[in-house]
């Protein structure tokens, strides 16, 4: 049993198909997104998406979006309602209340936080095929200083064997090691497959947000503390950037190369993950039996 994972862009749009049930997280397709106002925060892409129009350019039928984040890199309005208002969207709570407003979908359901097993979140209440094999939660980093709404984990998992549930965690800016183990050492049926998390370490001054992305040395911790077995690279590009925030951000432009480094600092532990850096377009098949 295999897990496919397109990435739709350059930088953290994906279509995840498990047995033929088809996913799409944070479609950011065409056009430019802006936080709060233009002269604030805009950004292109700095590459043209391999893939700009669903229905066009993929030919199959959505069955389930997914929207990790309220910012619109991640919840962006125009891609959005491009798709079809029947596929039902599951988002975290800020970027429920803004889909809801725009009355576009007609199903938008809030990921719940995780606090039990898998099977208390499975998407069932589609009623399609496969739906109640697959699971949906968040975990919001914990901490004084933390930003939950920013740094945490959407995690995506797949049941095997009606007893194994094989989880992707999708970390696009990153999550505390903690605040994951925290769950997952609670749970009995689960392993941890894939990490969904880039390499470059982007950063603001503290009043702008501080630390945005954690980049390869925390990914590469988390990595191995939760004994991966494959971490993907995800919200990477070098997007055109425009506004008040672009005059402060900064990025430490990290590598698959540097990745392995930071792996290798963690040699003797029993599971080191395989690195992948999927480009613009194509596509990585994962068995989840191995």
């Amino acid at each position: 049993m295999s897990l496919t994972l397109r990435h739709l862009n350059d930088d953290t749009s994906w279509l995840i198909i498990f047995n033929e049930f088809k996913i799409l997280i944070d479609p950011w397709l065409f056009g430019s997104q802006t936080d709060y106002f233009r002269y604030f925060s805009t950004q292109e892409h700095s590459v043209k998406p391999a893939i700009e129009d669903v229905n066009r350019d993929l030919n199959i039928e959505i069955d389930a979006i997914i929207i990790s984040h309220e910012f619109t890199d991640h919840c962006h309005e125009q891609t959005l309602r491009s798709l079809s208002a029947r596929i039902p969207v599951f988002a975290t709570r800020n970027a429920c209340k803004l889909i809801r407003r725009w009355n576009y979908f007609e199903d938008v359901i809030e990921i719940p936080i995780l606090d039990n097993p898998p099977e208390y979140y499975t998407l069932d209440k589609l009623n399609v095929n496969q739906s109640n094999r697959i699971s949906v939660g968040y975990i919001p980093e914990k901490g004084f200083l933390s930003l939950p709404s920013l740094h945490g984990a959407t995690c995506l998992s797949f049941l095997l064997d009606d007893q194994q549930w094989r989880t992707l965690l999708y970390i696009p800016h990153g999550c505390k090691q903690s605040s994951i183990c925290e769950w997952l050492n609670k749970q009995n049926n689960v392993r941890v497959y894939i990490l969904l998390q880039g390499f470059d370490k982007v950063y603001n001054p503290i009043w702008l947000g501080g630390l945005l992305n954690y980049g390869c040395s925390e990914g590469a911790k988390l990595a191995t503390a939760i004994k991966a077995r494959h971490w993907i690279a995800t919200h990477d590009e070098h997007k055109i950037a425009y506004g008040l925030v672009s005059k402060f951000l900064k990025r430490d432009y990290l590598t698959i190369e540097n990745a392995q480094i930071e792996l290798n600092k963690y040699i003797d532990q029993n599971v080191i993950p395989t690195i992948h850096n999927v480009p613009n377009g194509d596509s990585l098949i994962i068995d989840l039996t191995i």
